[in-house]
């Protein structure tokens, strides 16, 4: 995770911040085992809200996962091959 993301689920507002390698998951024990299930390994959460409403909590934890794919990393972006211009394909014709 690169980026801090926020979701909103009823009145609790989930709050995911990236945290140093080796630094495990520090949630709640319902949004830990979704952000477990999700494949996260290093973050801090933050919640506010009535987070004793487990429905409304939980979809809050799936909004702000959800917000993390909005975002592209350069690691996630497709390759493409580089085409060389026309003007670098004929350079020589174009110095005569």
């Amino acid at each position: 995770m690169a980026n801090k993301s926020t979701g909103k689920g009823g009145s609790v507002r989930f709050k995911l911040i990236p945290a140093p390698r080796g630094t495990g998951i520090v949630a709640a024990p319902i949004p830990k085992k979704i952000l477990q299930f999700a494949g996260i390994e290093d973050v801090y959460t933050s919640s506010t809200g009535h987070t004793r409403t487990p429905e409304n909590f939980i979809k809050a934890c799936y909004a702000a996962l959800c917000h993390t794919y909005t975002y592209l990393s350069p690691d996630l972006w497709t390759k493409t091959e580089n085409i060389t211009s026309p003007f670098g394909r004929h350079a020589q014709l174009l110095e005569e």
